[in-house]
């Protein structure tokens, strides 16, 4: 539906269209995009200003999306002034043209680098890596001068990828906030005003070839709701029609080539002249509303980075961080999750630059080798459990370990930083390389609520083993724990209580219930994952433990299962068995851990049953001890099939939880499964015929009152 501007009435008017807002500021005529000959001159000014830090494909990025680029000409020259704007930042000073409009077409992607909405770090060493959120982007290097740019590299595996993390930032900003986060009517209303700032990015893809485009930093939400305003509001249409415009196709490997960059130049000099005629039109239709709100917006670019000490700014990650931290928008992460990913990985940038972690164990923290390359640079097997271990070693190890926490509490904001502090931080890094496993959730909860960092493994002196069999290095440590290695003992229960936490062996506090049977989610008595782990790693039977359950997370095989110890020397049905001694039952065969239940209760059992004991008497109690009235024959019945329902379905799930470690062989054999199965359908046979029927069904009986017609 059309609409005529003079018929609008101010604020409180009213357009015939009532599914567009108000308008509030008229589109106005843009100008064509200039061909790229006609922008050498532009670039050339570019690249000869002393403040600016580009090579000439990030020049070209900056140039070729500007509306007016003779304007951006002479915003950048040296002569007769340089209009360049200073911006402090941490160690030095980054250098942003002035406001300029900017074609939303043309080089520019929204913001899919900083993962304000991702709660966890994406890893190489994951068993199924994720390209759709990019794991690290760093400073560009001049290979030529071998000097930092004011210019991000980020890998990419190809424009696919590069397309779904575009995609995917879009989709978490459009969903953020409850949906508030979109500001598509006020961009409909008067287009975009503020300034957005915009970052070079460097993409190199797996194939070697490589493309530079310019990144949102303050104003992503503004950007999404531009291309939400151009395509009518559809999230997926403002994805595709990003993606198509900028990026151009993904099926084909590599950049962009000039003939996809001169069609995307076609496609906006198309959509201005038609922009132009329809604004001169007597009526402004809707699409022209909004294709003329969105053509182009103002923005600002870095294009220069400078140290303190007048040379080239070596991390401007941590610069772009402090510099969008000063803008009024609020750039914290929406999750807590987010939040510590990011200040993590800017902890491991600062430990990096002062030399607390060498470069090799970087490459490991920022997740961007695997775990083959994990061991030929550190040594230690190659096997994603002892990436966490690395986390934990960098955080929390040795004298390094007060330096760690120091950068901890600056980056955070805390005056001091206790175990919980710190395992809350580093709980999304240390398991990033299990990011897809299933139900990871209850695992970062568990490592943050103090996970490993017991007394004996924070501040304290333990190396990671190297080796090239994990099992071979797992038997090593628990060898030299058992003979009283302190640092080992330190090292075995980060590797033992980090693969008791992913396999639900260890929960958080508040995870499991104090209970008087050994059942799933229930614990003799509740206890933290560190005061756990502290009681295992003083008896050899907790060493063994921990080295059992590393040994079966390692091997994943449903054939090696975790074994249990006893820890105390103590009297079990008149034989007395000793600390470190193998637990067994009546038929002599060690018994397997099945439950957090049985690891807790094999940790302190003295503890364990007397809690059991002092339970079980609260729960006598509640009775007063007197005999309860005799229950109905119908009452018990009902209890009794509840009861029996509930039962069966929980023996169900505990089940299925076991077959993933086990196989499906824990449901017995099948034709024992099929009688199950038979007389569940039978009893769901007898309860819709002989239960109640639904009372909100109203069944008219037609027989009925013809019956009484006749009578009558």
């Amino acid at each position: 539906m059309t609409f005529s501007f003079d018929d609008f009435d101010g604020l409180d008017g009213q357009e015939p269209d009532e599914g567009l807002p108000p308008l509030l500021r008229r589109p106005e005529p843009v100008a064509d995009p200039l061909l790229v000959p006609q922008l050498r001159g532009t670039r050339k000014e570019l690249l000869a200003n002393p403040k600016v830090s580009l090579d000439e494909a990030a020049a070209n990025a900056v140039t070729s999306g500007a509306v007016d680029p003779k304007r951006l000409q002479a915003l950048v020259a040296r002569e007769p002034i340089n209009l360049l704007t200073a911006k402090p930042v941490v160690g030095g000073m980054l250098y942003v043209t002035p406001p300029h409009y900017r074609y939303l077409d043309l080089d520019v992607l929204p913001d899919f680098i900083n993962q304000r909405w991702a709660n966890q770090l994406h890893t190489a060493m994951d068993v199924a890596p994720s390209t759709s959120v990019v794991p690290a982007y760093e400073t560009v290097v001049d290979p030529k001068t071998g000097k930092p740019l004011a210019v991000f590299t980020v890998r990419m595996l190809d424009r696919k990828a590069l397309a779904k993390a575009v995609g995917e930032s879009m989709r978490k900003t459009y969903e953020a906030q409850k949906g508030k986060n979109v500001y598509t009517s006020s961009v409909l209303q008067q287009g975009v005003k503020e300034p957005l700032t915009l970052f070079l990015m460097r993409v190199v893809f797996d194939d070697g070839t490589e493309d530079t485009f310019l990144v949102a930093g303050d104003g992503n939400s503004r950007m999404v709701s531009m291309w939400l305003a151009r395509t009518g509001g559809d999230i997926d249409a403002a994805i595709s029609a990003c993606t198509a415009s900028v990026i151009g196709s993904t099926e084909r490997s590599g950049g962009r080539s000039r003939a996809e960059q001169s069609a995307a130049r076609r496609r906006v000099k198309d959509l201005t002249e038609r922009t132009r005629k329809n604004l001169a039109a007597p009526t402004l239709t809707e699409a022209t509303r909004r294709e003329g709100h969105t053509l182009a917006f103002p923005a600002i670019v870095v294009v220069g980075a400078q140290a303190d000490g007048g040379g080239p700014l070596a991390d401007l990650v941590a610069a772009r961080d402090d510099l969008l931290a000063t803008l009024h928008v609020r750039v914290t992460p929406w999750t807590d999750g987010a939040q510590n990913t990011q200040g993590m990985q800017r902890v491991y940038r600062h430990a990096l630059r002062e030399g607390l972690i060498t470069p090799e164990v970087y490459q490991v923290l920022s997740g961007t080798v695997g775990t083959q390359a994990m061991h030929e640079l550190l040594g230690v097997p190659a096997h994603r459990l002892w990436s966490a271990a690395v986390h934990q070693h960098a955080v929390l190890a040795g004298a390094q370990a007060n330096a760690m926490n120091l950068l901890i509490k600056q980056e955070f904001g805390m005056r001091k930083a206790f175990r919980q502090q710190i395992s809350e931080r580093l709980a999304p890094m240390a398991l990033s390389a299990y990011r897809s496993k299933e139900g990871i959730e209850q695992p970062l909860r568990a490592f943050g609520n103090g996970g490993t960092i017991t007394d004996r493994v924070w501040k304290q002196p333990w190396e990671l083993t190297e080796g090239d069999d994990a099992f071979g290095v797992l038997d090593d440590i628990l060898k030299r724990a058992l003979a009283g290695g302190e640092d080992a003992v330190a090292e075995l229960t980060v590797l033992g209580g980090t693969a008791a936490i992913l396999d639900g062996y260890i929960t958080r506090d508040r995870g499991s219930k104090e209970g008087t049977d050994r059942d799933s989610y229930k614990a003799p008595f509740r206890a933290t994952p560190v005061k756990l782990l502290t009681l295992l790693s003083k008896t050899s039977g907790g060493l063994r433990m921990l080295h059992s359950i590393a040994v079966a997370h390692v091997a994943a095989d449903p054939a090696v299962l975790p074994k249990l110890f006893h820890t105390q020397e103590r009297e079990v049905e008149g034989v007395v068995v000793r600390d470190g001694e193998p637990m067994r039952d009546k038929s002599g065969v060690q018994e397997i851990l099945d439950y957090e239940w049985d690891l807790v209760h094999a940790a302190d059992p003295a503890h364990a049953l007397a809690t059991i004991a002092k339970n079980r008497a609260e729960a006598k109690a509640k009775t007063g001890g007197t005999s309860e009235a005799a229950e109905a024959e119908d009452a018990k019945q009902r209890r009794l099939l509840e009861q029996g329902i509930k039962g069966a379905d929980k023996a169900g799930r505990a089940l299925a939880r076991m077959s993933r470690k086990r196989g499906n062989q824990v449901f017995g054999a099948f034709e024992a499964v099929e009688a199950l199965r038979v007389q569940l359908g039978q009893l769901e046979g007898i309860l819709a015929k002989f239960g109640p029927a639904d009372p909100s069904i109203f069944v008219v009986d037609e027989d009925l009152d013809g019956d009484e017609e006749d009578a009558e």
